[in-house]
């Protein structure tokens, strides 16, 4: 064939390639990969209690193992709280002093010897004013000292008993629970990681009051990544929930990653919003949620990837066949209505 011919024979050839969607330089190769980015759960910590920040033990970017202290909030009002609360059940369960119960054991004795001469008192004068001997009102004086002595003679006696009871278990339960509320306040002092994170964002500095239940920090937790990916209608009957995947980060090409479908949207995702034509259902997307397991810690959040999934048939992907949507990508946010 002359030159000048083969040239424009050849460039047809190529625009037919093109124009009819197969992929020229690899003919045989099915493509199942579908576009995304991996996202990491996101945990925002703040104290409870608030306070004025004192330490802040960790910068942006550190990676934090469970139990890391990120800040200190001051709290010596909180201490000197809890020393008195201390202070005070300590007291209670040791009881009063044995002087103390002595004191009022002899207090008890003598009213207790009172009331006996007392007694003796009163029989007299009754004997003495049956014989006319005394008065009414000297009988009547006996009687009523004795009635006055019976009374403090039984409420020494109460007061005896009490100091050996010692404390009442109700009060007891009341300092404690005192006591425990302040241990949650200091422990709300410093801000922990509550497991193995990335500390993304810090929004205080050393000094700041920080408000209770004000946002201290941002984390990812990074042990755990995910990625939400975009699949057309006919893929779904080949998808199920626990059915593995495959992810490759553009940052590595020649590497791939396991993943678990976690979760397969029940809502579509329409381009565009009102469906009319089947043409147009075609184009509707379900997003599809990829667990990641990461324990090498070489995937990361923010990362572009490409999701493959094995189970596929290859007849959804041949060669020279146009996908049915926009598959490469998360589907438009801004539609027309």
């Amino acid at each position: 064939m002359p030159k000048r011919i083969f040239i424009p024979v050849a460039a047809t050839l190529l625009l037919w390639l093109a124009s009819s969607g197969c992929d020229w330089r690899n003919s045989s190769a099915t493509d199942h990969a579908i576009s995304g980015t991996i996202e990491a759960d996101e945990v925002h910590i703040a104290s409870r209690y608030g306070g004025r920040v004192e330490r802040i033990l960790a910068r942006e970017g550190d990676a934090l193992t469970a139990g890391a202290t990120l800040i200190e909030l001051d709290a010596a009002e909180l201490k000197a709280r809890r020393d008195y609360s201390a202070a005070l059940l300590e007291e209670m369960v040791n009881g009063p002093r044995r002087e103390e119960i002595a004191a009022a054991r002899q207090e008890w004795e003598a009213l207790t010897a009172d009331l006996e001469f007392a007694r003796s008192e009163d029989k007299r004068a009754r004997e003495l004013f049956a014989v006319r001997a005394v008065s009414a009102t000297e009988r009547d004086r006996a009687t009523s000292r004795l009635a006055m002595l019976d009374k403090q003679a039984a409420a020494a006696r109460s007061r005896f008993d009490l100091l050996t009871a010692g404390t009442r278990p109700e009060r007891l339960a009341q300092v404690r629970a005192q006591l425990a509320e302040i241990d949650a306040q200091l422990r709300e002092t410093r801000i922990l990681a509550p497991t193995n994170c990335i500390l993304e964002v810090l929004n205080v500095k050393v000094g700041d009051v920080l408000a209770p239940n004000r946002e201290a920090a941002t984390l990812l937790l990074n042990d755990h990544l995910w990625v939400r990916v975009f699949v057309p209608e006919p893929w779904l009957r080949h998808l199920q929930v626990g059915q593995r995947a495959v992810v490759k980060p553009d940052a590595s090409p020649n590497e791939t990653f396991p993943g678990v479908i976690e979760q397969i949207s029940r809502a579509a995702e329409f381009t565009p919003r009102n469906v009319q034509t089947r043409d147009e259902r075609l184009q509707q997307v379900f997003g599809v949620k990829i667990g990641l397991p990461n324990p090498g810690g070489k995937l990361r959040g923010g990362m572009s990837i490409e999701a493959d999934f094995p189970n596929l048939p290859a007849e959804l992907a041949r060669p020279g066949r146009k996908p049915a949507a926009p598959v490469a990508a998360a589907p438009a946010t801004g539609r027309k209505n």
